[in-house]
């Protein structure tokens, strides 16, 4: 029988259009042992072609929030390097409903049309390119074919072209979470794409948070120097320095700056030796604390500490009602399974909470 994740590419390649005609066969012959699978099929292929406007906005919404639940690392055939760098404990995965995994297929769909409007959006990164994706509960790590360096957050991905330089730039798309240490070429500027910012580098080291459905995304500056463009405002930009952070909120255009506290020395990238090999950062900084595998939040809302809590175990977190939601928390954990996590906030504030499966209810 065919693999869960394996049956819901075949579903989103069918469906998008995508797909060859051994992999028609195959889905048939998926379709004549699980025929319940064919209903689903039929629903988001009406999905498909319904008009724009039949889809509620928060049905469009959930769609947008399952991207990033999806199953990033599919499989290595479509391109998807999963490349563990930690351990992590992880709780066994839910067994989907079919209602769940039908809207996963559906975020499938979706993130069909947005890499299309992304391309063509960005249109140096053409469509031979590579994907490397972090899934729920993983952090990765990779060398790109200039030899810079980066790590990636769970639930995070890139995209680049497979020779990296295209007309004089290096670019790479990125959802979710990177730390990249770029390697120094006053030739070849390095630019991430980050939602609506585009951060552009020579050779620095730096984090860039960027999760859809965030109010803010967030650059932190560890060496070397960035500027930082928004397409909401195309005539200013923001300069940073080592040991700098910025928080864009790309909706409101609202921009806060802040200086960070480190106890590492720092060392300017752009001016020292320009071979320098990649280096962690300074573990004591929040921001980039994932990277050395711990995981740190600062005066945190409890709804926003779920949402890291989820991509960093691979769980889901249910607020049963609106108590303890607001409350903040500032912590740093590594090496703890999510039952250790759980109990260490409790001595903060005193909610309750049940775990089944992977599902964590709170109240």
């Amino acid at each position: 029988m065919a693999s869960e994740d394996r049956v819901w590419v075949l579903i989103s390649r069918s469906i998008s259009g995508d797909i060859t005609e051994p992999e028609i066969e195959e889905l048939e012959n998926i379709f004549q042992t699980q025929p319940e699978l064919r209903a689903d099929y039929e629903d988001l292929k009406k999905i498909r072609i319904e008009p724009r406007g039949i889809i509620s906005l928060e049905e469009r919404r959930a769609l947008e929030r399952g991207i990033e639940k999806f199953k990033l690392s599919i499989n290595e055939e479509d391109g998807f390097n999963d490349v563990p760098l930690f351990g992590t404990h992880q709780l066994k995965p839910l067994r989907r409903k079919r209602s769940e995994i039908w809207m996963v297929a559906a975020s499938v769909i979706t993130v069909l049309f947005v890499g299309v409007y992304t391309l063509a959006h960005h249109k140096n990164i053409t469509s031979n390119q590579q994907v490397l994706a972090a899934q729920y509960g993983k952090r990765i790590h990779t060398i790109l074919p200039d030899g810079s360096s980066v790590w990636l957050n769970s639930g995070s991905s890139i995209k680049y072209a497979n020779n990296l330089v295209v007309n004089g730039k290096r670019e790479v798309l990125l959802t979710g979470e990177g730390y990249f240490d770029i390697k120094h070429d006053a030739k070849h500027p390095f630019i991430v794409h980050a939602g609506k910012l585009n951060i552009v580098v020579l050779g620095t080291a730096f984090d860039v948070k960027a999760y859809t459905g965030d109010k803010y995304i967030e650059t932190t500056l560890i060496r070397g120097k960035v500027e930082i463009l928004n397409d909401n405002k195309p005539d200013s930009k923001i300069v940073l320095y080592p040991n700098e952070k910025v928080s864009v909120n790309t909706n409101e255009n609202e921009v806060k700056e802040v200086k960070l506290v480190t106890k590492a020395l720092v060392v300017d990238s752009v001016s020292s030796e320009k071979n320098t090999p990649s280096t962690l950062p300074d573990e004591n900084i929040t921001e980039t604390s994932w990277v050395t595998n711990s995981l740190s939040f600062s005066k945190e809302d409890f709804t926003d500490l779920a949402k890291q809590l989820e991509r960093w175990y691979n769980v889901e977190i249910v607020f049963d009602n609106d108590t303890y939601s607001a409350k903040q928390f500032t912590g740093t954990f590594k090496n703890q399974d999510i039952n250790e996590v759980m109990r260490a906030l409790q001595f903060t504030q005193p909610f309750h909470y049940a775990i089944t499966n992977n599902q964590i209810h709170i109240w």
